[in-house]
């Protein structure tokens, strides 16, 4: 639960490390306190893995029951980052039965990170997720129930990956423990930055490839089922995709050729490239539909134009000359410099230990620290040897970029799951005389489920707690999940107003870009609030007279805590 609380508490990292070494702490000095009732526990895991489908569907309610019940204290979060206000506007786009939406007028008032304004207004991102979001739109009312279902496919279809891999228990309990970790208080079901839908689909290639060695007589299906896996991935992470097909090729091949069973994956061929082909041509519309060509997706095309993100290192650097607004041009130049890091060995290896660093807190934490330490002993396992293979290119896919975000490693979840869930086999069977890793094992999982009791209590404190008594723990516990934005703040504060709403956003100067306020909804002309940038005078009258029944503010954010000013009403 580390990285899900990245932007706020950072403490808990150390306290949950407190815990673990209490536990570990206990399990050597006192090992029954860890077997102490526990043979029901996993009597109960063995009973439920027995039956294939019934162990998916408690792998994939677990974490959305779990997520519903705290909807009380931790409701639907509001959206901060750049990406997930660019993947809000796919999702309402998707939601009001449109690709993409016409161009605003004098849309240079509406530029903003991560969004397309020409030759259409829309996101720069691949659509699975802004479907994700209109589902939950349309027929949950919100965007988030989206997020939340996306969670339960995604843990679903990871048990289902593992059970042709690690006994039918262990597959549960894996899915299970990557609930605890990063599915419940997660940055993928607490954001709408997506992650789920490529983890998901990447653990269905992963089930596929392993299906066609333990059932060889179904690998049709499993041909389809990796395609459509596949396109998936291409509508979310299109470069792991491509490694992705070329690890389903190569393992054909070599199961064809090596292993002689050409016949029973010539099954394969003609499903897999029938579903394949329509993913494509349906990929090719999309980006035909946005930027007017078919091989032109709206990600570079917007990075042609703002020369965000940079590319791989041994990729060549965007360069990009002009900027009409400092705010875009500032986050030009840092993505830049994170690029050039590669020109300086001490700040490459810098870069690379923060993305271990942040790989760690996300995916292991301290709780699973001892399995990633057992993890190296999965290199023995034949069954696993394949696995492990597989993972190379994906690490050298992260090494080789100048940022990371949980995002990033989702189409290879499964992989890292798998590797972790095996270290953890290992660490279970360490010192079995004395019953030690056994012990150590089951306690951690005891403490990695108290530190999400206690991040509950924590934001039930926090809500029935007066400030001034928090400001006085501030050294003991900082505020797990950030209240609303001052932008959140001042759209209800004019919502609650008659009419609609045209405000201007005028930056300080050197206000940091990472702090940005004109995202929009895909429909201007019936949002309540539109944030637009000053531009040039007569530009900034000509976008009023374009909207002449909005009343138009002036907000300043960077004045404490902001300045909101009305310019004039709508009958003016």
């Amino acid at each position: 639960m580390n990285y899900s609380l990245d932007f706020s508490s950072h403490r808990l990292v150390a306290a949950q490390g407190m815990v673990l070494l209490i536990m570990i702490a206990l399990a050597f000095a006192v090992p029954r306190i860890g077997l102490f009732r526990w043979n029901r526990t996993r009597g109960l895991l063995r009973r439920i893995g027995a039956h294939k489908w019934r162990s998916i569907a408690i792998a994939a309610a677990f974490p959305l029951c779990v997520r519903m019940l705290m909807l009380a204290w931790y409701p639907p979060p509001p959206p901060y980052i750049h990406d997930e206000f660019s993947y809000l506007l796919q999702g309402d786009t998707f939601a009001h039965g449109r690709v993409t939406n016409p161009t605003p007028p004098d849309w240079e008032h509406f530029e903003t990170e991560y969004t397309l304004l020409e030759p259409n207004y829309v996101s720069q991102y691949q659509p699975a997720q802004g479907m994700v979001l209109a589902l939950g739109q349309v027929v949950f009312g919100h965007p988030w129930w989206g997020v939340w279902l996306s969670m339960g496919l995604m843990f679903g279809s990871l048990c289902w990956a593992l059970q042709f891999i690690v006994p039918p228990g262990w597959a549960l309990a894996g899915a299970l423990g990557a609930a605890l970790q990063f599915g419940i208080f997660g940055i993928w079901m607490n954001s709408y930055f997506g992650g789920a839908i490529a983890a998901a689909a990447g653990a269905l290639v992963l089930g596929s490839l392993a299906r066609t060695r333990k059932m060889p007589q179904i690998t049709a299906s499993s041909g389809a089922l990796a395609a459509a896996a596949i396109i998936v991935l291409f509508a979310t992470r299109p470069f792991e995709a491509l490694i992705w097909t070329a690890v389903v090729v190569s393992y054909a091949g070599y199961e064809s050729v090596v292993l002689k069973r050409l016949k029973v994956w010539r099954r394969a061929v003609v499903p897999f490239s029938l579903v394949f082909v329509a993913g494509a041509v349906a990929l090719a519309w999309y980006n035909w539909r946005i930027t007017g060509s078919p091989l032109d997706p709206p990600y570079l095309a917007y990075r042609r134009i703002y020369g965000t993100p940079q590319p791989y290192w041994w990729q060549g650097p965007l360069h990009v000359e002009q900027f009409r607004f400092a705010e875009l041009r500032n986050n030009y130049l840092n993505q830049l410099t994170l690029y050039n890091l590669r020109y300086s060995p001490l700040g490459l290896l810098q870069a690379e230990i923060s993305r271990i660093w942040n790989f760690w807190r996300f995916f292991s934490g301290p709780f699973f620290l001892p399995a990633a330490a057992f993890a190296v002993f999965a290199a023995r396992d034949r069954k696993i040897r394949p696995w492990l293979l597989i993972s190379i290119p994906f690490i050298l896919d992260k090494a080789t970029y100048h940022a990371w975000f949980p995002a990033q490693n989702a189409p290879e979840t499964a992989l890292i799951v798998l590797v972790m869930l095996q270290g953890w086999r290992h660490l279970r069977v360490w010192r079995r005389s004395r019953r030690t890793g056994l012990a150590v094992s089951r306690l951690l999982i005891a403490g990695l489920c108290l530190t999400i009791v206690v991040g509950s209590a924590g934001r039930i404190m926090e809500l029935s707690m007066p400030s001034p008594e928090l400001t006085q723990l501030g050294r003991w516990w900082k505020i797990l999940y950030a209240g609303p934005h001052e932008r959140d703040n001042v759209i209800t504060r004019l919502e609650a107003l008659p009419g609609q709403h045209l405000v201007f956003v005028k930056y300080a100067k050197g206000h940091c870009f990472c702090d940005e306020w004109v995202f929009n909804s895909a429909d201007l002309n019936s949002q309540r609030v539109i944030y637009a940038r000053t531009y040039t005078p007569e530009s900034d009258a000509a976008l009023i007279r374009a909207f002449p029944k909005f009343d138009v503010w002036m907000v300043e954010p960077d004045i404490e805590p902001y300045r909101l000013t009305r310019l004039r009403g709508a009958a003016e």
